[in-house]
């Protein structure tokens, strides 16, 4: 059965004017209707689901149902399935869509995929680049700006101490990707970037600069994405009680149609980037725990590509298993168990590797690395693009072989970028969850401060030993070169590029050409990219010592490993079901089992399809749908921003009243457009996804499109000059604007045929593009002058900024959206000739 918030009655209609006394003020600026008075449900309603927080007294759970889609089938034993059609239905045809053609057409996926990722990061890095910096730093104005705010009343106190806090946010930090990445990106850095190969670098530079540009990549820039989501939702949905989910972020920008069909968009292409952002830390799990069976013997060493594939896909359904497994015994006091479990063990590892290897070598790179990482990754890495070295040849790329590769940012920041946004969603409705009570300043510096820290000492430890023993190996490769007439002299068996340490010193003649201060680590490698799964258990394997342990303590510690990796694979599966879960049911995690384990096999599935499709490069098919998925997503975060700003201002102003104006009130206080920008034409959508029946508080704000609009859609589309010429006539009425009237709306058409014409030219060749943008353009930049003037005349908000985008765009919402504002509150043809 299909309902519409079945658990409450639809509230009296809405206002559609205001009172008598206020007729002269309506008729002078167009007052809005008021907002919905959405009515206070007869049961209590977890919708915010705080059931998965402890229980206190400070937590206040939303007063309101929301007129969102909803269908509840009835279940035996009483219980219900309930999901948003929409959202779900858009995820499940995006992720399976996916996985079919993944699993149908391998090689076809595969190469879409990685040039799709190419191409993109060959366009929109200055995009990907541009955002990441700026989302830094409005976080750290709005800290300074606005940082007492609390997420949540203004006399609320932290749900959590700040111990417990602190711990939590370095669990939401650590992941998969710390081990698979841990050794061997360093150890990636040292060539291939434009500071390796600029060819005038000391090995000692190039060394630290490959530690840097790690910790750059995962630290508070890769934080920023998730600090954007997490204020934003803890905003909404503590201190003015809407829904704990992402559309929720979106209520100050689009009002009434958030709970519609644009915001069961928004959530259901936010379940497709976390499941992209998912799926790529179980493939790097999968390829850390597969290398590591190898190196303890439990799987065999020597297998071909399909039986390596095999392996990971047996692995990732043997995680997806146990996640589903841990879902249906309802066991969430032993995932938290298991997560601090795992942290623990991860934090052995560290203590372990920091003591066993050359410490006081350790503790000298972690604190040179802080002075790095300020001086180079605040401003320069934040804002370096690589634009020479992402020139081809024959572009005018450097000829002194000094330049970056051309792959470079696509492989590694791009990608992290898009990764990072792809779990914006996951991680940063996390911290939103355990934020509340907290003020916006220390959700920030804690979400800052310790991430950064962690990673400082994380690569700092694993990967500054790496790159020592590199650096040994190769000592000992032009040690064996010198004296021994072979660089492999010191090669392990069975090794190419592993080399065992002289356990003693060593002679020549008199004279002493090596000394051994680290006895027991043996042996030490050099970085094979070719099998970079590896330099993590090369690391662990080289602590060989006690001496009378012939193997060492090498596979103590990978075992440990792979247990640490195991939970948080499990953890990182089954938190990514439950946050998948919670978005497709608008935000309620009282939910059915069967959902999270549908969304777990979803998850498998994709993950597998990926991994199947990607062959010998699997890893990069699994990076691709992080980035493709993390652009668009971008754009959302980018009107966050616009959202937590005009969150705050309210918030500000109701602290120093002393009164709590919802955003339903403030939003609807505005002077807005009658139509708004995905009004008119657009609300069939609402009618079309109800499937004809329109909640009645939906109906309001989105009332079906009558035929007028379909008219003026259409004219607006292909015939823009005729209602441009009349908005003209109302913002130049004077007989003596007619002639510039004319003259603007003939250029307007002018330029509005001929991108059309350039762009849709069978020989289109960059010049011709070049010219077709320039015209697109000015067509954007005329409807924004256009749509900013009459704002102006009505007094309504906004800025250049949306009015370009729109005018550019959606030239046709646009154009109806002010004919209709000019007739419905513009004067009459009497006023005029008066």
């Amino acid at each position: 059965r299909i309902m519409e918030d079945p658990s409450v009655e639809v509230p009296a209609k809405m206002e559609a004017t205001k009172q008598e006394s206020e007729e002269e003020e309506v008729d002078a600026q167009a007052a809005a209707p008021a907002p919905p008075a959405y009515a206070e449900p007869e049961e209590s309603d977890d919708s915010l689901g705080k059931s998965d927080l402890k229980k206190s007294k400070h937590v206040e759970l939303p007063d309101f149902t929301f007129p969102m889609r909803e269908v509840v089938i009835d279940m035996p034993f009483g219980k219900v399935i309930r999901f948003n059609p929409v959202a779900s239905g858009f995820a499940i045809l995006c992720l399976w869509g996916l996985a079919i053609w993944c699993m149908t057409d391998p090689e076809g996926a595969r190469d879409t995929l990685v040039s799709s990722r190419t191409r993109i990061a060959e366009l929109f890095t200055w995009f990907y680049i541009g955002t990441n910096p700026f989302f830094m730093f409005f976080m750290i104005w709005l800290a300074y700006r606005y940082g007492n705010i609390r997420l949540g009343p203004r006399d609320s106190e932290p749900e959590f101490s700040d111990v417990t806090y602190f711990a939590m946010l370095f669990s939401a930090g650590i992941g998969v990707g710390l081990f698979f990445y841990g050794v061997s990106e360093p150890l990636w850095h040292q060539s291939s970037h434009w500071f390796a190969e600029a060819g005038y670098r000391s090995q000692d530079e190039i060394d630290m600069f490959a530690l840097n540009l790690t910790v750059f990549h995962w630290g508070i820039t890769g934080w920023s994405q998730y600090l954007v989501v997490a204020v934003c939702a803890g905003l909404a949905s503590f201190r003015f009680k809407l829904p704990m989910t992402l559309r929720s972020c979106f209520y100050p920008v689009l009002g009434e149609h958030t709970w519609g069909w644009i915001g069961d968009i928004i959530d259901g292409f936010t379940v497709v980037t976390t499941v992209a952002g998912v799926c790529t830390s179980l493939g790097l799990g999968c390829f850390q725990i597969a290398a590591g069976l190898q190196r303890v013997g439990a799987i065999d060493s020597d297998l071909d590509e399909d039986q390596t594939r095999t392996v990971h896909v047996i692995t990732i359904w043997v995680i997806t298993l146990m996640a589903t497994t841990s879902v249906v015994s309802g066991l969430s006091v032993g995932i938290k168990m298991l997560s601090e479990l795992g942290f623990s063990l991860g934090m052995l590892l560290l203590f372990l590797v920091f003591v066993l290897d050359k410490t006081n070598y350790l503790l000298n790179l972690i604190v040179q690395e802080v002075g790095y990482y300020f001086q180079w990754s605040i401003f320069l890495l934040n804002f370096h693009t690589d634009a020479f070295g992402q020139l081809q040849p024959g572009e005018g790329r450097a000829v002194d072989d000094g330049a970056a590769a051309t792959w470079w940012m696509d492989a590694w920041t791009i990608f992290y970028i898009g990764w990072w946004v792809a779990w914006g969603a996951f991680v940063g409705l996390f911290i939103a969850r355990v934020s509340y009570g907290r003020t916006i300043r220390s959700v920030i510096m804690y979400s800052y401060i310790c991430p950064l820290v962690y990673t400082i000492v994380w690569f700092g430890v694993f990967g500054g030993v790496g790159l020592r023993q590199a650096r040994q190996a190769e000592e000992l490769k032009a040690l064996g070169d010198t004296y021994f007439e072979s660089s492999e002299h010191f090669l392990a068996d069975e090794s190419t590029y592993c080399y065992d340490v002289p356990q003693e010193d060593l002679y020549n003649g008199t004279d002493l050409i090596f000394t051994n201060t680290l006895i027991g680590v043996t042996p030490v490698c050099t970085f094979n990219s070719a099998e970079a799964d590896n330099a993590w258990f090369n690391v662990l394997w080289s602590f060989s010592y006690p001496n009378d342990i012939e193997s060492g303590f090498g596979p103590f510690l990978t075992w440990l490993s792979l247990f640490a990796v195991g939970i948080y694979f499990v953890t990182s599966s089954d938190s990514g079901s439950l946050i998948v879960d919670n978005l497709a049911s608008n935000g309620n995690e009282d939910t059915h089992t069967l959902q999270r384990i549908f969304w777990a096999f979803t998850e498998g599935s994709v993950a597998t399809a990926l991994l199947v499709s990607g062959g010998d490069q699997a890893l990069r098919a699994l990076q691709a749908a992080s980035i493709l998925s993390g652009l668009p997503f971008t754009l959302l975060l980018c009107v966050m921003c616009m959202s937590i700003t005009q969150m705050c201002a309210r918030a500000e102003l109701n602290d120093a009243d002393d009164k709590e104006t919802s955003l339903q009130d403030d939003y609807h206080s505005r002077r807005i457009f009658s139509m708004p920008i995905f009004g008119g034409i657009l609300d069939i959508m609402e009618y079309a996804f109800s499937c004809g029946k329109s909640h009645e508080e939906r109906s309001k704000t989105s009332p079906c499109p009558t035929g007028s609009h379909f008219v003026d859609f259409f004219v607006a589309s292909l015939f823009p000059c005729v209602p441009l010429y009349k908005i003209y006539g109302f913002l130049n009425p004077k007989d003596s604007d007619k002639r510039y009237n004319v003259m603007m709306t003939v250029f307007y058409g002018y330029t509005f045929y001929l991108w059309i014409a350039l762009f849709a030219s069978l020989s289109v060749t960059s010049g011709i593009r070049a010219f077709g943008w320039s015209a697109l353009v000015t067509n954007g930049c005329v409807m924004c002058t256009v749509r900013s003037g009459v704002r102006a005349k009505f007094g309504i908000q906004g800025n250049l900024i949306a009015d370009f985008s729109y005018g550019t765009l959606m030239w046709p919402q646009v154009l109806c959206q002010m004919v209709r504002e000019i007739d419905e509150h513009g004067p009459s043809k009497d006023e005029i000739d008066a």
